[in-house]
């Protein structure tokens, strides 16, 4: 079994590779040979929870893809999933679509879950109402908080509603972070600090590409990043060479 990056193919669904990190199955099997858990339950209910952040990742890709979008591939690790979604659209309705593709999907899971009211799904059910409650947020770059950037953007310019969006966000991450020390949770203080990290280098990448639109001549109307669970920002090969460019240009400056 071939690894592209630690991780392995696992399937394919409308051309997307969705791949499986090999930590994952790694740390499923740890919890399902805890002294004391019961490994059929752990591992059904694995399948479910991973399946279910794969649906959500593929809910935003196929949604891109409609608009034009290429899924580079899903990839699903230990704390979520990361679709890489490259010239994901800049046009604001777009984007708001592309944004709530994915809660849209945790939803509707959550109300099939529930239906089928087993112990196992109706936690699956639980989870995946927090996803859907926790990713629209209006805290960017997580889903609402692209959802009030493209709002934003219908009245702004993508630099000026890329700030606002990260300042909105700020707060949020910084209740986040108070709240998680009053009550001891570890995780929500890293939550806060991530998805604030994660927000100020999108805002730094969306700076740089309005800076390279003018010393380039580059105009596409797309910027490429990665979308997921918490997201994840990234530069591609294309993005990178106008920052060359523009970096150069700055030194003969």
């Amino acid at each position: 079994m071939r690894l592209k990056n630690n991780a392995i193919l696992i399937g394919k669904v409308a051309g997307i590779p969705i791949r499986l990190h090999i930590s994952l199955p790694i740390v499923v099997l740890v919890f399902a040979t805890f002294p004391g858990s019961n490994f059929f339950a752990v591992i059904i209910f694995a399948v479910g929870l991973f399946g279910s952040v794969a649906l959500h990742e593929l809910g935003h890709s196929l949604v891109a893809q409609k608009k034009g979008s290429y899924i580079h591939e899903i990839v699903l690790y230990p704390f979520g999933g990361a679709a890489k979604i490259v010239n994901i659209p800049k046009k604001p309705i777009d984007e708001i679509w592309v944004a709530l593709a994915g809660p849209g999907v945790s939803l509707v899971l959550a109300l099939i879950f529930l239906g089928i009211g087993t112990g196992v799904t109706n936690a699956l059910s639980q989870i995946n109402l927090m996803l859907f409650g926790f990713n629209v947020l209006p805290v960017f770059p997580m889903d609402g908080g692209r959802v009030l950037r493209a709002a934003l953007c219908m009245k702004k310019s993508r630099v000026q509603a890329t700030r606002i969006a990260a300042k909105v966000a700020k707060y949020f991450c910084l209740i986040f972070v108070i709240y998680g020390i009053l009550k001891l949770e570890l995780v929500l203080i890293f939550i806060g600090f991530y998805i604030y990290a994660m927000g100020r280098n999108e805002y730094r990448q969306v700076l740089l590409e309005h800076q390279a639109d003018h010393f380039s001549g580059f105009r596409e109307n797309h910027i490429d990043i990665k979308v997921s669970p918490p997201p994840y920002a990234s530069r591609t090969s294309q993005t990178d060479s106008i920052l060359d460019k523009l970096k150069k240009r700055f030194r003969k400056e």
